[in-house]
């Protein structure tokens, strides 16, 4: 801030200096203690957070949740967003070693001026051995973002058993509905920036083990943006397509030889997941064969659709879908490999 001229006055101009000297050592002496101060709490304030994190209780240790509701016989340990104050002034803004084996929430990204958040659950995962990566997009409204001490701890648990972290990250929409397909363009490029600028420099990721599974909007987004221009995000692995993913209106990336031959792009919705549904006004079961058809005639060999009978769109087994694909990725990279 400019300094300002102060205002004449019968003090103006002001009374002469005294002379330098020893008069004026004791006042500038009590400055210097009075800073040496502020950056000694400082760095003890830097010090505690970083040395002294809270604990999570043991009771929050012990609770679990049970996967069956998502199509698992399995008790997941829950992953609970935590307060400000179990945080930590600064977790969100550090990263190091220990961070890399934690589950860490609502971690805010900003790429040309679109802003939003995301989590990485990580806890359980070996570094020790190659590790891949799922990331889940929410259908519309960010429930499972919102609320990832239900579903999304069991695809946590899922991806820890197949030691890869899961990453769910929230759409930069903010007006009206909360969507990833409006304004499709710029959230697929705010993601891409996400996983190229921040996440794989933060984490050490095996990507030929590179998954995307959305659910109705967020299956959307993978069909129609990411696997159309920017399918390089996933060298190798594939996707998950549940509820949704229709075809896209047209598709700028080229996909390698080697994409076209061992990406697996599977699709699962309900037979009745038909738009009839008051709750449910959106045609998946259309758009889910639509979207398998178009990556079909692409030249992709490992695209797969499953229409399961009797179910509509809130009754995907998503942690069950996610398990088998998984198990079956590695069964056939071992066979190939053998």
């Amino acid at each position: 801030m400019t300094r300002q001229r102060p205002s004449r006055s019968s003090r103006w101009p002001w009374p002469p200096r005294g002379p330098r000297g020893a008069a004026r050592r004791p006042r500038r002496g009590r400055w210097l203690l009075a800073a040496a101060l502020v950056l000694v709490l400082a760095l003890l304030t830097v010090l505690t957070a970083l040395l002294d994190r809270p604990e999570p209780s043991p009771q929050a240790e012990e609770e679990t949740l049970s996967c069956e509701p998502y199509g698992l016989e399995l008790e997941a340990p829950v992953r609970q967003r935590q307060s400000a104050e179990d945080r930590g002034l600064f977790d969100g803004d550090l990263f190091g070693p220990a961070e890399r084996t934690q589950d860490r929430f609502d971690l805010a990204f900003e790429h040309a001026g679109v802003t939003s958040s995301y989590h990485v659950l990580a806890q359980g995962v070996d570094w020790s051995r190659p590790v891949g990566v799922v990331f889940r997009l929410h259908g519309d409204g960010a429930w499972e973002f919102e609320s990832p001490e239900y579903n999304v701890s069991c695809l946590a648990e899922v991806a820890r058993t197949h030691n890869m972290i899961l990453v769910v990250p929230r759409t930069p929409d903010r007006a009206g509905a909360i969507t990833w397909w409006e304004e499709s363009e710029r959230n697929a490029a705010w993601f891409r920036a996400l996983v190229e600028e921040r996440l794989l420099q933060d984490y050490d990721i095996d990507r030929s083990r590179t998954w995307l599974t959305g659910y109705s909007g967020g299956a959307q987004l993978i069909a129609r943006e990411l696997l159309a221009d920017h399918v390089d995000l996933v060298p190798g692995g594939g996707a998950i397509l549940l509820g949704g993913g229709q075809a896209p209106p047209e598709a700028e990336a080229q996909p390698t030889r080697e994409q076209l031959r061992d990406l697996r792009l599977h699709w699962d919705v309900g037979e009745d997941d038909d738009g009839t549904d008051p709750k449910a006004t959106f045609n998946a079961l259309r758009a889910a064969r639509d979207g398998y058809r178009w990556y079909a005639q692409a030249g992709y060999d490992g695209v797969e659709l499953r229409v399961r009978e009797g179910v509509d769109h809130f009754e995907l087994p998503d942690a069950r879908i996610l398990e088998r694909v998984l198990t079956r990725a590695e069964e056939d990279s071992a066979d190939e490999a053998g």
